[in-house]
């Protein structure tokens, strides 16, 4: 039975087989190395990663088929199985299927790239990697996320280091006997003299309104993306400082009550 099965020739046709799968994974390799150099230069991280993911597995399908021509498979049988097969794997990838397609529209936007932080959902982190399917995020508290390509294009997205600079607004809420050009005067004065905080654009100071404890202000200033949490930090901790140093209070929630006695 044994001296059946190894045969000369059966010897012969799995070296053969070995030999294909060789020589198309070398040249597979070769390709994608071409490929990474060439896209690197004239696409972004995730267009280049992507055109890699797609080259590897046309290349790992065509080695298989070549590797089956040369076991001399009879592939009209397996297609005829796979065509079963694929009907009912059509159903059950349609997800897949459909995060590959958001892929491209994903591709076409530029909206991100591996390193930005985004915030997805409520989801905040930083982008570790963009695949076919899904993009990885690694929040600030060292978690991994998948977020599916599909889920990317329902949803919005926010890349919060997309530029170098961006807004930090302070909502700041003090007592209605507080002078409000005084107020205004110390908290541009803070963050100008901030070292966090950008010259240009210029702070922004808003009066929001009057609301039910107090007087409701904004300042918002601009900082680099990169600083954002140092800067984040200081202007609160220099604007508290100074506020009170002043004699301005922070309103909280009151109730005045008014009694009369009645004769």
């Amino acid at each position: 039975m044994v001296e059946h099965i190894f045969t000369v020739d059966t010897v012969i046709t799995v070296a053969q087989v070995f030999l294909t799968i060789f020589i198309g994974m070398v040249l597979l390799g070769l390709v994608v190395g071409i490929l990474k150099r060439a896209s690197k230069k004239r696409f972004d991280v995730r267009t280049s990663g992507l055109i890699i993911k797609i080259t590897q597995y046309l290349g790992i399908s065509l080695i298989a088929i070549n590797a089956f021509d040369v076991a001399k498979v009879d592939l009209s049988a397996l297609l005829g199985a796979a065509g079963i097969a694929g009907i009912a794997l059509g159903f059950a990838a349609q997800t897949s299927v459909s995060n590959f397609i958001s892929g491209f529209f994903l591709i076409s936007e530029k909206m991100f790239a591996p390193g930005d932080v985004l915030n997805v959902d409520g989801t905040v982190g930083v982008v570790q990697s963009v695949d076919a399917l899904s993009i990885k995020l690694r929040t600030f508290d060292n978690q991994l996320v998948r977020i599916p390509n599909e889920t990317l294009i329902k949803t919005n997205v926010f890349n919060i280091t997309r530029f170098p600079a961006r807004r930090l607004n302070m909502n700041i809420l003090i007592t209605y006997d507080s002078e409000l050009e005084k107020a205004k005067v110390i908290l541009l004065e803070t963050a100008a003299k901030n070292r966090d905080i950008l010259k240009n654009p210029e702070p922004l100071f808003f009066v929001k309104g009057f609301a039910e404890n107090g007087v409701e202000l904004l300042l918002g200033v601009w900082v680099a993306s990169e600083d954002w949490v140092n800067a984040n930090n200081s202007i609160h901790i220099d604007v508290k400082k100074r506020l009170n140093a002043e004699g301005i209070e922070f309103a909280f929630p009151t109730r005045t009550i008014y009694s009369r006695q009645v004769d």
